[in-house]
């Protein structure tokens, strides 16, 4: 056993993995609840502050927000933006900086608002970010050969054995996908029906351990007590996608500055989750290298505050050139869900460098699929308090915090790596 912050974690085969006995067959019924922002139940006279962090390819975002009484979605009552030198397309390689960073957003937006923290999330969507499928099976235990948690739970863990490398991965989700028994697919509720041979297919959602360990050491020093670690496109797909897109299928892309996301649902179930080493810096280096500009001068142009008409061409040319590799890119993590321009509710787009000129046109061109930049989602949300949707990460980390009701949605669901074992240690928990 690991503890982290009064928190304990489990490892199996070098790898952590979830041990907590979960209602996996109720997963997918309350999955739809759990993407559905109008199903989501807000604590009730809780004013302590829930506050997300994020840690970009160059920028740590943290917000605090609360629930209200009058209110349907969180309200964000405090935000802190800082520029880090100490990562590299996400991942950690200063850890004092970051860590300095962290403690500095936390106690900042404790001053700020006059509030609490009670809950702390934070989000990962660094290079190694991805998923995988993995088929599982076990054999039905009971005598009476109905299906129980405990074939689920076995079946789970038997394909987590089939996940690629999986000794120097850490699993941050398991998501059941699919039953079968005797081979034949399973239609809602498998507790209780009667066979030999259930078979399970998982999303595994994994970060590099080496990674994780680093974040984890940050977390450590900070003394930042974590409620849970979520992936970051999974995060902020609850305020950006509805449900309807969800359920017919589409992709979340968030182009950031050193590394872009991508998450694909379908079914109102993620069927991807990936990072690609590509991001708008790429862009202001290209166009610096092309133009013979400076950084500073290349980004102005890459975001249209530096009109030049003399290279207009010319610096189409360059931004196009490098959207067209990240859309190959993207078209082949597509190819291992076998989904490229297959997404009926097509490719929403957001992150900091999803406003480059004709970003829409080449992505539309390239994916084949209706293209979609987000725009004014969080404004209706946060009641015009947040306009950014590079904000929509930390936002939608404060929905996932832990209710004040008996079933939670994430503890069911999003079994990560710091609520895995909950349901078993709840009552040591403050």
């Amino acid at each position: 056993m690991d503890e982290v912050r009064g928190i304990k974690v489990c490892e199996h085969g070098g790898v952590q993995i979830s041990t907590v006995k979960c209602e996996h067959t109720k997963m997918t019924k309350k999955f739809a609840n759990y993407v559905n922002l109008k199903h989501f139940k807000v604590a009730r006279n809780n004013n302590d502050m829930i506050v997300g962090v994020d840690i970009g390819s160059t920028t740590l975002r943290a917000l605090g927000a609360i629930y209200q009484e009058d209110e349907k979605f969180p309200v964000v009552i405090a935000t802190y933006k800082k520029i880090l030198d100490g990562v590299d397309r996400g991942n950690i390689t200063d850890s004092e900086e970051v860590t300095d960073a962290i403690v500095d957003a936390i106690t900042t937006l404790e001053e700020e608002s006059g509030h609490s923290t009670l809950h702390t999330l934070v989000s990962l969507g660094a290079v190694g970010l991805t998923s995988h499928h993995s088929n599982g099976h076990a054999q039905v235990s009971r005598g009476d050969a109905s299906v129980t948690d405990l074939d689920i739970d076995n079946a789970i863990k038997d394909a987590n054995r089939g996940v690629p490398d999986i000794r120097n991965k850490a699993v941050v989700h398991t998501i059941p996908m699919k039953y079968k028994l005797d081979g034949n697919d399973i239609q809602g509720d498998i507790i209780g029906v009667r066979g030999n041979k259930l078979e399970v297919k998982t999303l595994f959602i994994t970060y590099p351990l080496q990674c994780m360990n680093v974040l984890k050491k940050v977390l450590d020093k900070g003394a930042i007590r974590v409620t849970d670690i979520v992936a970051g496109p999974v995060a902020e797909s609850i305020p950006l996608l509805t449900k309807k897109q969800k359920v017919a299928g589409v992709a979340l892309i968030n182009i950031g500055a050193g590394v872009t996301s991508l998450l694909v649902y379908e079914n109102n179930i993620p069927l991807l989750v990936s990072t690609i080493p590509v991001g708008g810096d790429d862009i202001t280096k290209d166009l610096a290298i092309g133009l013979k500009v400076t950084l500073e001068e290349a980004e102005d142009i890459k975001c249209g505050r530096n009109k030049i008409v003399s290279v207009t061409r010319r610096v189409e040319e360059i931004i196009e050139a490098r959207l067209e590799d990240m859309c190959v890119k993207i078209n082949k993590e597509l190819d291992r869900i076998h989904r490229r321009e297959l997404l009926p509710a097509g490719v929403v787009v957001c992150g900091s460098s999803s406003v480059v000129p004709r970003l829409e046109y080449i992505f539309r061109s390239e994916l084949k699929l209706p293209i979609k930049i987000t725009s004014n989602e969080l404004v209706r949300l946060t009641n015009d308090t947040l306009r950014d949707t590079g904000w929509a990460r930390v936002y939608g980390l404060t929905f996932l915090a832990p209710r004040d009701t008996e079933n939670d949605v994430l503890k069911e669901l999003l079994t990560s790596i710091f609520t895995r074992v909950k349901k078993v240690i709840t009552q040591f928990l403050p």
